[in-house]
Formats: structure tokens, C-alpha cells, sequence
């Protein structure tokens, strides 16, 4: 539905707001630590060559000085990687009534575009972070079957939610596949944080009973079909590929994989611990990885408990005063076998997760950035035919791109309460 005067009646006089409220968080961290590669535009796909193995064309001649046989050359294996980039356009309409009333400060509190264009962005933004996180894997996984009705607090798996993919999704259009296999589109009218549910209406009709079922996985509409993601691949699917990444087989090839640390066990799950930090630190060490600083992403729930685990074990030095102590902290850094860490509290991790980070081994690659206006320079900035409104349209077309999957670790099985 197109913005009207009645849908933004929060901008005018009526409301006797000092401003307008926003409400969707936009904490997009990872999306603003990986820089887009602005070197390189990507016309059909983006090509780098890897190096998969070292040389190995040895001889060893041993004492005696004699005129030995040479072994054959053995090359190094070397292989192209290959990424095309994904697009993503965003639509919103609003009245040309809407524009007319809130055209100054008398009017209303904040100009009507204005507000359309910053939600746009916020809009953009969160969807590009759910997939630099979860692009091709999925926004939630179903924990029990449906009961059928018009509308349906679907429950999701506790290890798959995360509040930061939900807030500010009412409204939006999911799609539920089951083994690969699309089920139905619906309609989020509503989602509880509390009860980790996110309200479901079929597009048609109402939902049957059994019709949604315990493990099937959740998209937003469009970002998969039955036979493909229209999504770039995520953290998450890089780091736990092990068949074929970037059109390179790496089944057999450790330096072309992310890493994967079980925290507890699938029955068992267990509190996020520094150790089981550094052992995701350790597999990545044994890949090549060196003293470079490494980010830990971690849901807000994990964080508090590796909180109050370096608290236990701070030791106070001289500065220490009985009558003042401050608690508390906004950012956790320590020190392991690579160099500095730094644990980074999201709402976007899903609270069986975490992720260890090399962000610099990151990038983002395709031919345009988020932006408002159209290969020739001109706005996406239209009237509407058929409706007293004009249109607006976001785009950006990019992928995520590593040539070091090895500087990923995915630590799983986390508790979650």
C-alpha cells in the first residue's frame, strides 16, 4: 500500500509531536565494517584466482653430492573464483497530498519525502544486513507444526531467532519452503519478541492445520525460488559451505572452508564461553590466519554472559578505588593467539550463533552501491499513472565476496536462555 495522508498522519500539526518517533532499530554493524569495493565494477560476474595449495616439486638430494634425478614439476593449485552480484529494488509510493500538507514547518513537523527517504534507507539497510549475515540460509527455521487458521503465531526454533530480522516487519511478505520446496507466501501482520512468534497470514485463504511444519525454513518473498537463492550468500553460508563455494569445489579443500565450533551439542546446547572463542581462533590459526584482529558477533543474550565472565576474572590494579567502581561495558576486547578480539553485540545474530570475523578478508563487490538514482544519473523518481502520488525506488546490486573463507568460524549450538 502506497503512503497516504492517512497513513503519515504522525508528520502533521494534529499529532502535536515534537518529531516523529523512529522505532525500527538500523543497528547494521556488519554491513558498515565490510566496505564495498568501489575498484572494481562487476559487469556479468567478479572473478579473483586463489591459491588452494603451496608448491610441491621438491627433490632432496640427500649427502653424497652426486648428480642426481630432479623430480617433475608439481604446481601449485590455483582456481577462479567467480561471484555475480545480486540486485535489490525497493518501492514506495506516497500522495501528492501528503508532499502538499507537509511542505513546511508550519505544516508539519518533518517533511513527507524526507521521512520516505530516510525509512527507505533504514529499510534497505536492514535487509542488507539480514543477508550479509543469513543471505541464502534463511531468516528463521519453524519449531512446531501449524494448528490452521486465518492467522498464526508461528513459533520459531529459539537457535534461529533473532530480533533484530523481525523488528519492523509487519507488514512484510515471507515465503515458507519445506525440503527446498515452496509451501505458501504470507503476510508478517505481527511478531512477539518475548515469545520468539512471528504472526503469519496466508495470501489466500486461511492457514491449514499441518500446512507449516517443524523445520521448515522461512525467506522473505522473493529471496529464494524452489531451485535458487536470488539473494547473495551470507556469513553463514560461506562459513559452513563444504561442497562448492564461489564456483570452486572445496570439499577436499580445508583453506577454501570456514571453520564450525560446537559451543554444546544439538540436546545440549551451553553458554558461550572466551575458550570456546579462542577454539574457533585456534581452527582459524591453523588456516593461515595471523596476527590480525578478528570480530566476534554475538547476540545481545550471549553477550551479557561473556560479560559477566571477564568480570569474574578482571583483576584491579592500583587505580582501583573502593569508593567508586563502574560497571558495565560497550565494547569487549581481549587478546588471543591472533592478536586482538573484539566481541560486537547484534540484534541480527540468531541466538544459537556466533561469528568469528576477519573483516578485513572481506568485501563487497557489484556494479552500484545503495542508491536513489538510475544509471544515468537521473532519480528513480516518478509520477504514478493510474494513482495522485509519485514513486520513489531504492536499488543496489552487490554480493558478498571473500577470497579466504578460512578467516570464518561459525560457533553453534549456544544456549539460548
Amino acid at each position: 500500500m502506497a503512503n497516504e495522508v492517512s497513513t503519515l498522519n504522525g508528520l502533521f500539526k494534529e499529532r502535536y509531536a515534537d518529531k516523529v518517533k523512529q522505532l525500527v532499530p538500523d543497528h547494521v554493524k556488519l554491513y558498515n565494517a565490510v566496505k564495498f569495493d568501489t575498484s572494481k565494477k562487476v559487469g556479468d560476474s567478479y572473478n579473483e584466482p586463489v591459491i588452494l595449495s603451496l608448491e610441491s616439486g621438491f627433490t632432496y638430494g640427500g649427502v653424497d653430492g652426486s648428480l642426481f634425478d630432479l623430480n617433475d614439476v608439481k604446481e601449485f593449485k590455483m582456481r577462479k573464483a567467480s561471484i555475480k552480484a545480486r540486485e535489490l529494488v525497493l518501492r514506495s509510493a506516497i500522495s501528492i497530498g501528503a508532499l502538499s500538507r507537509s511542505g513546511s514547518d508550519k505544516q508539519s513537523i518533518e517533511k513527507a519525502m524526507d521521512l520516505m527517504v530516510g525509512n527507505m534507507l533504514k529499510s534497505v539497510y536492514h535487509r542488507l544486513e539480514v543477508q550479509m549475515f543469513y543471505g541464502q540460509s534463511g531468516i528463521g527455521i519453524v519449531k512446531t507444526d501449524s494448528v490452521g487458521g486465518a492467522t498464526e503465531a508461528i513459533a520459531i526454533q529459539a537457535s534461529e531467532w533473532a530480533a533484530g530480522v523481525w523488528n519492523g516487519t509487519t507488514g512484510a511478505a515471507v515465503e515458507v519452503f519445506n525440503a527446498g520446496s515452496l509451501v505458501g507466501e504470507y503476510e508478517v501482520v505481527g511478531y512477539s519478541l518475548a515469545d520468539k512468534t512471528v504472526t503469519l497470514k496466508k495470501a489466500v485463504g486461511s492457514i491449514a492445520a499441518g500446512e507449516i511444519q517443524a523445520d521448515d525454513v522461512i525467506f522473505f518473498k522473493g529471496a529464494a525460488t524452489n531451485t535458487d537463492k536470488n539473494e547473495f550468500l551470507g556469513i553463514h553460508g560461506i562459513a559452513t559451505e563444504a561442497s562448492s563455494l564461489f564456483g570452486i569445489s572445496n570439499a577436499t579443500e580445508p583453506l577454501f572452508q570456514g571453520s564450525l565450533v560446537d559451543v554444546g551439542t544439538q540436546a545440549t546446547p551451553t553458554v558461550l564461553s572466551f575458550a570456546k572463542i579462542e577454539e574457533g581462533i585456534a581452527k582459524m590459526v591453523e588456516k593461515g590466519l595471523m596476527e590480525e584482529e578478528v570480530s566476534c558477533y554475538v547476540n545481545p543474550k550471549q553477550w551479557n554472559s561473556l560479560l559477566t565472565e571477564i568480570d569474574a576474572k578482571r583483576q584491579y590494579d592500583s587505580s582501583y578505588s573502593p569508593a567508586k567502581q563502574e560497571n558495565g561495558s560497550r565494547e569487549i576486547m581481549f587478546h588471543g593467539q591472533n592478536g586482538s578480539i573484539k566481541v560486537i553485540a547484534s540484534t541480527f545474530v540468531k541466538e544459537g550463533y556466533s561469528y568469528l570475523i576477519c573483516e578485513k578478508d572481506l568485501k563487497r563487490i557489484g556494479s552500484e552501491e545503495v542508491t536513489f538514482k538510475r544509471p544515468d544519473g537521473e532519480e528513480y523518481l516518478e509520477l504514478l499513472e493510474n494513482k495522485h502520488g509519485i514513486e520513489m525506488r531504492c536499488y543496489t546490486d552487490q554480493a558478498l565476496f571473500t577470497a579466504r573463507p578460512a578467516s570464518l568460524c561459525v560457533l553453534r549450538y549456544i544456549q539460548t536462555a
